[in-house]
């Protein structure tokens, strides 16, 4: 019998009683070290969990909210709480009309790509510290203010009486002219301060008018250039194109594109990775259900890269190290059809959920995915293959995760940077030898990619970098070695690859 307190982590079991049996073994011994007690920590999060529950329940309906008031309330929780943005939206505008679900999601992306450029506008007009402006007052003028520089169908007068009347609902009379007379004076003053825009120091500039933290447009342009940086944050601020991959375990082909085609959903194969397919009229491809059924995986074409190079075969022992949500595992587990073991680490338990959820939708049947940290994987089970998709700064995909601009700092850099050795070393311990390890991320700074391979191959000489000439067209490819995509170059998200061999212990 398991000791009092004990409880085993969340662990969703296949039939692979090798890797059952040690994997049970090690929580056990890792869970009588634990207290039964939840540490400080936990209560807070649970705490807070707790709250957040509670204030939703009392929130008022949605028929009694309109769209521009949620495009405040959204904004205001992405700044204020950490939120992620494409959750927020998914839970909280299902209720609304399509017009005004368009309309939320527009302005909320718009807000969150140029808020540093519609801040700049609003700090010349605000007489006081623009900073210390309540964050419902900053939003309602970043959503308005927007609307009015980059949404030319909708008329000012509307802009202008929709922000009022939020300020007067939210706060009082005192905010709702406040708020009126710094929208009215910047339609008097914009061509004014778009002059005053030109006439900035010249990072700065750049920084302003494409919207990026300026600390971070000074290290792109010492790393890439001028040219390089403004055509990357311009591509950044640029709505992106979603694509897709084809699950072959699940779906047919001929029959997947005969329904596009059908449906008239503009669609385009990828002509290197033709797995692909990308999708101009996304909510148009939702009412064919492919993705409930399995057939296809919403996915930028950079993910299919790392997997790609890891090659995984039918029968291999392969380990996905930071598995969820599960786009990468399921290309694995496809590409292995379904013989051989998977097994897929994540820690989080909500996000492990969401993962199985995933794989079974796209009917990977011979997977195990263990919800603890990978950090602690048991040496005893040696993989063949192993992936290594690293937590990173994310910013390769700044044009989908918009937020990230705004919560990441230099520091961060640095401290994905240790995240991101200790997992390697990790993985080094559990690769068999003559094994293949693929190290990926979806960031673009050196830093966090050839800096992190290059520091652990110096205390792991056993291991050395494939050529990669004859796995990926040469334009994917930055010195024969390793992989680098950019999104204004490739027309995929930023990305980088490398893949290793374990060549003795």
């Amino acid at each position: 019998m398991p000791p009092t307190g004990f409880e085993f982590p969340k662990i969703f079991l296949s039939s692979h009683r090798e890797f059952l049996y040690i994997i049970l073994n090690w929580v056990v011994l890792s869970n009588i070290r634990k207290k039964a007690a939840l540490s400080d920590e936990e209560k807070l999060v649970n705490l807070s969990q707790s709250q957040d529950s509670d204030s939703s329940t009392s929130a008022a309906p949605p028929s009694q909210i309109n769209a521009r008031t949620k495009i405040v309330d959204i904004l205001t929780r992405v700044e204020t709480r950490q939120a992620f943005t494409d959750k927020l939206l998914e839970r909280e505008i299902n209720t609304f009309e399509e017009a005004d679900r368009g309309l939320i999601t527009e302005v909320v992306y718009g807000v969150l790509r140029w808020r540093l450029r519609l801040d700049w506008y609003l700090r010349q007009l605000y007489v006081g510290e623009y900073e210390n402006l309540i964050p419902d007052v900053k939003n309602n003028l970043r959503s308005s203010v927007y609307q009015l520089m980059y949404l030319d169908k909708i008329p000012p007068y509307a802009v202008l009486n929709e922000a009022v009347e939020i300020a007067k609902n939210k706060y009082n009379q005192k905010t709702a002219n406040l708020v009126n007379a710094i929208l009215r004076n910047f339609l008097r003053q914009r061509k004014k301060l778009e002059y005053l825009e030109t006439q900035l120091e010249y990072v700065e500039r750049l920084s302003i008018r494409y919207s990026h933290p300026l600390w971070l447009v000074q290290r792109w342009i010492e790393e890439w250039g001028v040219d390089h940086t403004i055509r990357l944050c311009v591509a950044n601020n640029e709505r992106p194109t979603l694509a897709v991959r084809i699950n072959y375990l699940q779906a047919h082909p001929e029959t997947l594109f005969k329904s596009l085609e059908e449906a008239e959903v503009d669609h385009e194969v990828h002509p290197d990775f033709p797995e692909f397919v990308r999708i101009k009229d996304f909510s148009e491809f939702r009412k064919l259900d492919f993705l409930r059924r399995g057939w296809v995986s919403v996915q930028d074409v950079s993910t299919g890269i790392p997997v790609r190079l890891l090659n995984p075969q039918p029968g291999e022992k392969v380990l996905d190290m930071c598995a969820a949500p599960g786009g990468k595992a399921g290309y694995i587990g496809e590409r292995m059809n379904n013989l051989g073991t998977l097994v897929c680490f994540e820690k989080h338990h909500s996000r492990a959920c969401l993962l199985r959820d995933n794989l079974q939708r796209l009917g990977i049947s011979h997977s195990l995915i263990v919800a603890t940290d990978a950090l602690q994987m048991p040496v005893e089970y040696q993989f063949d293959k192993i992936l290594l998709d690293a937590p990173c700064t994310g910013f390769g995909v700044l044009s989908k995760r918009v937020d990230l601009k705004w919560k990441r700092t230099a520091q961060d850099i640095e401290n994905m940077q240790q995240i991101q050795l200790q997992l390697l070393e990790a993985a080094a311990r559990v690769l068999r030898i003559g094994g293949k390890l693929v190290y990926s991320t979806c960031t673009i700074t050196p830093e966090e990619n050839e800096q992190v391979v290059e520091r652990f191959l110096k205390i792991h000489p056993e291991f050395e970098r494939d050529s990669l000439k004859d796995d990926l067209p040469q334009k994917y490819l930055w010195d024969g070695y390793s992989v680098r995509t950019f999104p204004h170059v490739h027309d995929m998200d930023g990305s980088f690859a490398v893949r290793l061999t374990k060549t003795t212990r």
